[in-house]
């Protein structure tokens, strides 16, 4: 029997895809948005990122809303998880740890979400070995107890093949780094699960990120101007941290 594959979608649905001003992440979920609906989640590093973080990101969501179009996104207020992380592990002079906590923390917060908004799936630009947090080891533990698929689909690539592929979507823009003050002077590139799990619960790090889940908000981008709504919600959260 032919077993004939052409043409399958899950274009009903949806998948979360984790956004930053960098070059990998909006080709991620380009590639993705050819088969499902995607939603951005952009974590908010606030007080953890300068300006120039903040503009790549407005950037590159609206680059991403011309390739794949989309009409909600989630804005999820991450300084306080950061701080969280920096702070704790500061304490136990553990900060090599900060990259790896961060990123698993986030895919959880991503599970969540997902979860919240009825999505199937994430969808992250990661790349092997490209960052600390990249390297196979790393990957295992920031995936451990995540309870919703991940989808990779630059995990093969190098960067000259990404930088490729997002000139030919339109995708691409010459300054894409963005900074995050939080980051340690070296970061941990072999991490052992069993050990970010006790980190975990040591630090109670689930039960702060349920706490601010109930913060992030889903915002609807159809006819809105990407600068007015971060600046809207940055402008929100500042007032509400004072």
């Amino acid at each position: 029997m032919e077993n004939n594959l052409e043409g399958m979608s899950d274009r009903g649905k949806k998948t979360v895809c984790l956004i930053s001003g960098g070059i990998d992440s909006p080709v991620a979920a380009a590639m993705m948005g050819r088969k499902m609906k995607v939603i951005p989640l952009h974590f908010v590093l606030h007080p953890y990122y300068c300006e120039e973080t903040f503009s790549l990101s407005i950037r590159a969501l609206k680059r991403l809303e011309r390739v794949v179009p989309f009409d909600e996104m989630v804005l999820f207020p991450w300084g306080t998880v950061l701080q969280k992380i920096f702070n704790d592990l500061e304490e136990r002079d553990e900060r090599e740890y900060s990259c790896v906590l961060c990123r698993r923390s986030m895919f959880l917060a991503g599970a969540m979400i997902s979860k919240k908004i009825g999505a199937d799936s994430m969808t992250t630009g990661e790349a092997l070995g490209q960052k600390a947090s990249h390297t196979l080891q790393n990957l295992r533990t920031t995936s451990y107890g995540v309870k919703v698929p991940i989808h990779r689909p630059l995990m093969g690539m190098d960067k000259q093949e990404i930088i490729k592929k997002s000139k030919e979507m339109g995708l691409y823009m010459s300054t894409h780094a963005g900074c995050c003050s939080a980051t340690p002077d070296k970061p941990r590139t072999r991490t052992d699960p069993d050990k970010v799990e006790k980190l975990f619960k040591d630090l109670e790090l689930i039960e702060f990120i349920e706490k601010q889940t109930e913060l992030a908000e889903v915002v609807e981008t159809t006819d809105k101007e990407f600068y007015e709504i971060f600046y809207n919600y940055l402008k929100k959260i500042v007032s509400e941290s004072k």
